[in-house]
């Protein structure tokens, strides 16, 4: 069996207020056949202070 993989990257910030959108984003590739691998923030800092930037979202299904 071989894997496609897609990664996406998710600017808003995962807070409870954007979980809907977020949900929304998943099932949309879900309906795809792609399925959640991983989800990897991208930290970044400034002046000490250490912040998640954005999010890659990586998803995976099975290569036709």
């Amino acid at each position: 069996m071989q894997w496609e993989y897609k990664v996406v990257a998710w600017k808003n910030a995962m807070l409870d207020v954007d979980s809907g959108e977020l949900e929304e984003l998943l099932n949309e590739h879900g309906k795809s056949g792609w399925e959640l691998v991983n989800i990897i923030p991208q930290i970044g800092s400034y002046a000490g202070n250490v912040t998640t930037n954005f999010n890659q979202i990586v998803f995976k299904r099975v290569k036709d």
